[in-house]
């Protein structure tokens, strides 16, 4: 038989671990993140818009985590980056031109449902004018959950030119590249050009006819927005996630995705 010093030691041990894991997942239940894309090494396009559109092209740069359809994703000093943003498609290296006035990259995988994602970003600068779409308030930084396609998706916008942190739903037949969106709700959260937060967005579903979406900032909850169908169908299907981005500079940082359980 253990001495009762070493029963109790492995009990210590057994409860310290298992608060790590707590901790580390967000109460998952799992260890680690299940999509974790690394911003580290040398300064780097990792991929753009050219390689969307010429995927045979011998000169393309791709990514194996990332499929961006407009804009250029670059890595600068650790973190990723838009690029400065302007109005014209870039080259196979983005080497004049960026198009990063609009942003939008998905994950080429598509299998996430109920997940928690967290992110490190900061928005540099708005452009004013002279982008890709004209300045409007609802421009910034936005992150896409369980997208289906560009009509049929939800979106979270973290960061917006008129302060407001807004959840939506995405569903095709509108005019807006396909789709029509819906606000599911939105709260009144300025924030600081150049500072970063860290964001939490969880979005879970209860069978087929309900879905929750939670933002927080800096560990605190500011949003929660339920889709019940009140405005067509939830989209219950799994999805990628991504980020878009409008007339804006931005980086990131410590994107991952764990799934829930």
């Amino acid at each position: 038989m253990l001495p009762r010093q070493t029963v109790i030691a492995g009990v210590l041990t057994v409860a310290v671990v298992s608060a790590a894991v707590w901790a580390l997942t967000g109460g998952a239940g799992r260890v680690g993140a299940d999509f974790a894309p690394a911003t580290s090494g040398p300064d780097r396009l990792v991929t753009n818009e050219y390689a969307h559109w010429n995927p045979r092209a011998p000169d393309a740069r791709r990514s194996a985590d990332w499929d961006v359809t407009s804009g250029s994703f670059f890595i600068r000093d650790g973190v990723g980056w838009s690029g400065p943003p302007d109005w014209t498609a870039p080259d196979a290296r983005s080497s004049t031109r960026t198009g990063s006035s609009v942003f939008r990259m998905n994950t080429r995988r598509a299998d996430f449902r109920d997940v928690r994602v967290s992110l490190r970003i900061r928005i540099l600068r708005f452009v004013a004018a002279g982008g890709r779409v004209p300045a409007v308030p609802t421009d910034g930084v936005h992150l896409m959950l369980r997208r289906q396609d560009q009509t049929e998706l939800y979106v979270a916008s973290l960061n917006r030119r008129d302060g407001l942190l807004v959840i939506k739903k995405k569903l095709p037949g509108g005019t807006e590249n396909g789709g029509a969106y819906v606000a599911l709700g939105q709260v009144h959260r300025p924030f600081r050009l150049g500072a970063w937060q860290r964001f939490d967005v969880r979005i879970t579903s209860s069978g087929r006819s309900r879905v929750t979406v939670t933002v927080s900032r800096n560990g605190r909850a500011l949003l929660k927005a339920v889709d019940g169908g009140e405005h067509g169908a939830p989209i219950t299907r799994p999805g990628s996630i991504g980020l878009r981005g409008d007339n804006c500079e931005f980086e990131f940082a410590s994107l991952r995705a764990y799934t829930l359980d």
